[in-house]
């Protein structure tokens, strides 16, 4: 009888306890599993690009974005799903922004294959960003900055010949360039204030609000002023848009006060089309090599000159028409217009060379390349968390 009743109770184990402690087992693994997706690629050739943090600019899913733009390359495939393939090691590419890797180094991949590129990918200056975790050096395989020497480098503005033909980075300004007609003279003649700047960040990297009251005080000795429109100012003109700012500037203004909020190398960014798209002159205040990237005469550069010597200068233009005038001989043959900081046809077909790929690069010391001062930059990061 005893004997009946254990075969019982081995059978109903059998029967129901064991199917259920092996649901409980696979439903448990499933769980630690990677999700994995199935694709379907437009092209058999797609190169699978994963951005590892968000990038402005860069938010559709898919082969959206290069479809819309109609590319010369449109095989490339955005994702932010890490698990799309359940290994990262499937990408071609893997993204990193500017703002995370500055700030910090959690959850950075635990793997990766060698012939799979990181990209360091920036929409902002490296005074504002600076890189300091000694883990990013020998880290990036590419870089995608503003900077000219970036594996690719893009300009927050585009400068065009006169028959609209995009002329890139590397070519010769010309230094000839022919006087304006009467056309132009006419949109200049209702010049009657000396300069504008539209500031709503009061505190910068480049104590540029410093320098600005240090030229207002100069220019108010000379019977002119310097209008500051914004929140860091005493005058507003926003409504709806920013229109009855730019009327300002094309029918009151003479200069433009291109100010950057901070100082690196190649760092300009599009407040410059503040002046030339209202017909003004700007004058730049940065750490970028201007004649590399604005037409020549076309500006002026306040880091050059003492806080007097711009003030007279600003002043004997204003007072003397033709030499006005010789700034906007530029518009005869450019066309200066935004750009998109990041424009990813230029990634995708960058990509779609084999031996850009199978080439093994890194940037050993890549935070002294992003920037040269990051020891300092990072030491008063450090101290101002401290507070």
């Amino acid at each position: 009888m005893g004997l009946m009743r254990s075969l019982k109770y081995k059978t109903l184990i059998h029967m129901f306890i064991l199917p259920i402690c092996m649901y409980i087992v696979l439903k448990s693994a499933r769980k630690e599993a990677p999700e994995i997706k199935e694709i379907t690629r437009f092209l058999t050739d797609v190169k699978h690009i994963l951005l590892w943090t968000d990038i402005h600019g860069l938010e559709p899913e898919g082969q959206t974005y290069f479809l819309n733009k109609k590319c010369e390359y449109i095989n490339c495939y955005f994702t932010k799903n890490k698990s799309l393939f359940g290994d990262i090691g499937y990408f071609d590419l893997i993204l990193f922004n500017v703002q995370d890797v500055s700030r910090h180094t959690k959850h950075l991949p635990r793997s990766r294959i060698y012939n799979q590129k990181y990209v360091f990918v920036a929409n902002d200056s490296a005074d504002n960003y600076p890189v300091c975790d000694a883990i990013y050096d020998d880290f990036f395989n590419w870089t995608w900055t503003y900077r000219y020497d970036s594996t690719i480098s893009y300009r927050f503005i585009t400068i065009y010949n006169s028959a609209y033909e995009e002329l890139g980075s590397h070519f010769q300004w010309k230094r000839n360039m022919k006087p304006i007609d009467e056309k132009i003279k006419s949109q200049l003649s209702t010049k009657s204030k000396a300069a504008i700047i539209f500031l709503d960040k009061c505190f910068s990297r480049s104590r540029r609000e410093i320098f600005l009251g240090e030229l207002k005080k100069e220019l108010q000795k000379l019977n002119l002023e310097a209008d500051i429109f914004g929140k860091c100012g005493t005058k507003d003109c926003r409504r709806r848009t920013m229109q009855p700012c730019y009327w300002r500037v094309k029918k009151m203004y003479y200069f433009y006060l291109a100010f950057e909020d901070s100082k690196s190398l190649d760092y300009i960014s599009d407040i410059v089309l503040n002046a030339y798209n209202n017909y003004a002159v700007p004058i730049v205040y940065g750490g970028a090599d201007y004649d590399r990237f604005l037409p020549p005469g076309s500006y002026i550069d306040a880091g050059n000159k003492s806080m007097l010597d711009l003030a007279r200068n600003m002043h004997n233009i204003i007072h003397n028409r033709e030499l006005y005038y010789d700034f906007f001989r530029w518009q005869n043959h450019y066309i200066i217009s935004k750009s998109s900081p990041v424009d990813a046809c230029e990634l995708c077909a960058f990509v779609n060379y084999p031996a850009r790929l199978i080439h093994r690069s890194s940037y050993k010391k890549f935070r002294k390349w992003w920037n040269p001062e990051f020891e300092r930059r990072c030491e008063e990061s450090n101290q101002y968390s401290m507070l």
